[in-house]
């Protein structure tokens, strides 16, 4: 049986940006999981992604501009799904092929794309249910409202970032992409993401960014934003973290 191939570099000492770092002797935090929404979209031969500023009084990466995205909630299990991850996406998850999880990542990907873009990723379907009547704000009510539901068939599978050891907020996030051409909604701004543009791939990573979101556009770049080809290219999606003092990705 062929063994699968492992590979592991560490790249040069970068300047961390976004990051904070725990105070000396504190306990090291538990990455809670964590999804994000990547969604490209093509206008005169120009791919855009696209991105949000995070208000200057949140507490973690103030006034960086992201994807949308966040913490897997637990609402999120219990989600009436009618369309499914790819089992070859949910291999790299890191959820132990569990499905239900796999599936809950991705929708919460889509949920907070929804609260803090406006912008929906979903499917019509003829009945579908509320997980909390009384919570307008959701973002699989506000999907529900309109007949829809999150629509994981569109979704690719760009990465996952584990938030260093050093900083007091951990995350293992996941990234999604899908292509802005399946998406209704129209966009607003919240108290969270304070202005959202659709930027061209080439001139992103001029913004204030953490050092993942940079990494995970400069992925995109080297495809050329080609959705498509990285989809075919699942076997090599990196995962991103800092060991030592230098970025660390691995792929495998």
């Amino acid at each position: 049986m062929q063994q699968k191939k492992y590979i592991a570099r560490s790249m040069v000492k970068k300047e961390l940006k976004f990051t904070p770092k725990k105070e000396k002797g504190a306990k090291i935090a538990k990455p809670r999981n964590a999804a994000s929404l990547v969604l490209l979209k093509t206008s005169s031969n120009e791919v855009k992604v696209l991105l949000g500023k995070r208000s200057n009084k949140t507490r973690f990466m103030p006034g960086a501009w992201v994807f949308p995205g966040g913490v897997l909630d637990k609402n999120d299990f219990s989600i009436f799904e009618t369309t499914k991850l790819n089992n070859n996406i949910v291999k790299k998850l890191v959820v132990s092929n569990n499905v239900k999880t796999a599936n809950a990542l991705a929708i919460a990907s889509i949920r907070e794309t929804v609260e803090e873009t406006g912008l929906i990723l979903g499917k019509k379907v003829k009945s579908v249910s509320h997980i909390n009547n009384e919570d307008i704000t959701n973002g699989i009510n506000i999907m529900s409202n309109k007949g829809l539901v999150p629509d994981l068939a569109k979704l690719v599978y760009l990465g996952r970032a584990i938030t260093p050891t050093f900083s007091p907020i951990r995350f293992h996030a996941r990234f999604f992409m899908a292509d802005a051409k399946y998406l209704t909604g129209k966009i607003k701004t919240t108290s969270e993401l304070v202005e959202i543009k659709w930027i061209p791939l080439s001139k992103a990573t001029k913004l204030p960014m953490a050092d993942v979101t940079e990494f995970m556009i400069n992925e995109l770049i080297e495809y050329n934003g080609d959705i498509l080809k990285i989809r075919k290219m699942l076997h090599n999606r990196p995962m991103f973290t800092w060991k030592m003092g230098k970025q660390w990705i691995t792929r495998k």
